[in-house]
């Protein structure tokens, strides 16, 4: 380049070098060496002088541009570096830039844009005046065109990512944003940058958040921090963190991860709902094997006591106020028993075809009865309310129950309200609770204004024999009762309450979908009916003193009696007996391997017209099946009283 520059003769408008200036040819002497990229501008039409390192930067315009006016040979971009090389020699001042863009035609002509960082100074002459700009440049377009290429490529990998990426500052002040973080929460880029994440923070997650930026601050990365962010509608979202710290900036990545939370909290709840499930089955098996045997205990004490009430004497007033209060206390017990049998679902169920808002409208005189004047009572009907399958008169108990417990929570006076309407449960629904199935249901509400109940009371509301009230004032049954019987039922039943707000309680019995019967009213039966020595029965029952009892009522109502204490004997009596036997009425529970079921079918082999009635303490599977009585089968629950007895056998030797 020393030796081009010195070929320099009158074709330039400088002429030969041998009439530079020394300024000039200083500074030659020093830029000619120089490995930077260095060219110099001289004299007012700006003549190219430059290093080797340079001559690259100008293609093939080397070496002609040398000493030649950047006029011509910088000509297309003139435009743009004119005013730059002007404005130095007019202000004597230094121009300094970063990656300035500078179109060039440098490759025959080919143009392109290139990018430069660039240092413009003043050369002084020998008469102190600008003479030329020396320009330090050093070519930065791949470093450029890389980092546009890597902006771009994240900018597509930001736009495509589901999870949302963010770029802040160490203050925690967002500076940019990926179009993810529009979709999750709605918020749009110019709401989220300028500013930190506490405006959409959930209260009860600030503290921890502003933890976990002090410690990135000081340099220690996140992983896996879990907080909550608002959306434009109102919700919050949770989001899974991983962030980094690099110099002043914060690069980060969330994920939403609000549906695995919620999957993670309902298979939670599920799981729980299992196992107070499984609870409540055991406390059930429990129950129901204590009420069968009270109940055989029941038979004998109620069945003497009602013996003793019709043969006492009138004149023996105080005997007879003793067997009568005897006898209350028995009928007491054997409704506690019933509601365990209720609770552990063990009880026989005989579901028909019900009209919701017909039953309880006519429950409404008995409801204002049995909660006295200063409960208001409002029955809220919808319309077409679908019909249910479901035991009435159990339905009645229950929703009795619930209005006694609704009265009793609400001592000073208050409302009761019961509600009705068609519902529908959803899988997700169903999900919560293990013994729930979706679909069409028949809702009814029971709901009061009283003292509510807190959470703690409200998790064993179900549970059989828990009771908030004082002794002597509650057995703790009746809530368990209402549970029992609408599982039986294939239902749902759940609580909502809250101290000071009331209690809510929401029963769900499956809709009915067969075609509807017609059920013409029996007109009561009279009184302990009886029968004749014509007519007979044979009662198979093991226990003796259940037995005599049964037997001694029996032939005291006129019929011929012939007894059994377990099914071999019965079918023998069967086979021995030369007249006609009329009814079979057995226990369910029979010892020597033979339940009353499969007695009942060999008795009905031997003789098909012969009638079966069941007695039982407890059904279990014999004839009851998904707690509902199988088809055609006639039961006489235990402990049954005279006329109880009495009414059904005629009943069933009528038929």
């Amino acid at each position: 380049m020393g030796r081009l520059t010195a070929a320099i003769g009158d074709e330039s408008p400088l002429g030969p070098a041998a009439g530079w200036s020394n300024a000039l040819l200083a500074s030659l002497r020093m830029m000619l060496p120089a490995r930077a990229e260095i060219v110099m501008f001289w004299g007012p039409e700006f003549c190219a002088l430059y290093n080797e390192a340079y001559a690259p930067t100008i293609g093939d315009k080397h070496p002609r541009a040398l000493g030649q006016s950047a006029l011509i040979w910088w000509g297309e971009l003139w435009d743009d570096l004119g005013p730059l090389l002007q404005g130095v020699r007019d202000t004597g001042e230094t121009f300094w830039a970063k990656d300035r863009p500078f179109y060039i035609e440098r490759d025959q002509g080919r143009g392109e844009t290139t990018y430069f960082d660039i240092s413009y100074s003043p050369v002084f002459d020998d008469d102190g005046t600008v003479g030329g700009v020396l320009c330090i440049v050093s070519e930065t377009t791949a470093r450029v065109l890389a980092e546009r290429e890597a902006i771009a490529d994240r900018n597509r990998l930001w736009t495509l990512a589901r999870d949302p990426f963010l770029i802040a500052d160490s203050h925690g002040v967002w500076r940019n944003v990926s179009p993810a973080w529009t979709e999750i929460l709605g918020w749009n880029a110019d709401e989220l940058v300028g500013r930190t994440s506490e405006w959409m923070e959930h209260p009860d997650d600030r503290k921890r958040t502003r933890a976990e930026l002090t410690g990135l601050q000081q340099g220690a990365p996140t992983l896996r921090f879990e907080n909550r962010f608002r959306g434009k509608d109102g919700d919050y979202r949770w989001f899974s963190w991983t962030a980094v710290p690099e110099g002043d900036l914060l690069y980060c990545v969330a994920r939403d991860i609000t549906a695995e939370r919620q999957a993670a909290e309902a298979l939670a709840a599920a799981e729980a709902a299992l196992r107070q499930s499984q609870k409540m089955e055991t406390v059930g098996q429990l129950t129901g094997g204590v009420a069968h045997d009270f109940n055989n205990l029941l038979q004998i004490v109620t069945g003497n006591l009602d013996i003793l009430q019709r043969n006492l004497p009138p004149e023996q007033p105080r005997l007879v106020r003793a067997v009568g209060a005897a006898m209350n206390g028995a009928q007491r017990a054997a409704v506690l028993t019933q509601r365990l049998l209720a609770f552990s679902r063990r009880q026989p169920l005989a579901p028909k075809r019900i009209d919701p808002n017909r039953l309880i409208a006519g429950m409404s005189d008995l409801l204002h009865r049995s909660l006295g004047e200063r409960i208001e009572v409002e029955i809220v009907q919808a319309a077409r309310v679908w019909p249910a399958e479901v035991d009435a008169n159990q339905l009645e108990n229950a929703l009795l129950n619930l209005a006694i417990n609704a009265r009793d929570a609400m001592p000073q006076g208050g409302k009761l309200t019961i509600e009705t309407a068609n519902t529908h449960l959803d899988s997700h629904y169903a999900a919560l609770d293990a013994e729930v199935s979706p679909g069409q249901y028949v809702l009814i509400c029971v709901s009061d204004t009283g003292t509510g109940m807190d959470e703690e009371t409200l998790a064993h509301a179900f549970e059989p024999f828990f009771t908030t009230k004082e002794v002597g004032r509650g057995t703790g049954l009746g809530l368990s009762m209402v549970y029992g019987f609408i599982k039986q039922s294939g239902g749902h039943v759940r609580i909502h309450s809250a101290c000071g707000d009331g209690t809510a309680v929401r029963i769900y019995l499956p809709r009915f979908h067969g075609t509807a019967r017609d059920t013409a009213a029996r007109a009561p039966a009279p009184s302990a009916p009886q029968g004749n020595a014509h007519e007979t029965i044979l009662v198979c029952e093991d226990d003796e003193n259940v037995r005599a009892y049964t037997v001694e009522v029996l032939r005291e109502l006129g019929y011929r009696v012939i007894e059994a204490g377990d099914g071999p004997t019965a079918l023998a009596a069967i086979d021995a007996a030369p007249e006609s036997i009329d009814l079979l009425f057995t226990d369910v529970v029979l010892p020597r391997g033979m339940t009353g079921a499969v007695l009942a079918s060999e008795a009905h082999a031997k003789r098909p017209d012969l009638k079966i009635l069941f007695t039982t303490g407890y059904a279990r599977n014999a004839i009851v099946h998904h707690g509902r009585l199988d088809p055609g089968v006639q039961l006489l629950p235990k402990p049954f009283t005279y006329t109880d007895l009495a009414a059904k056998v005629r009943e069933m030797l009528d038929q």
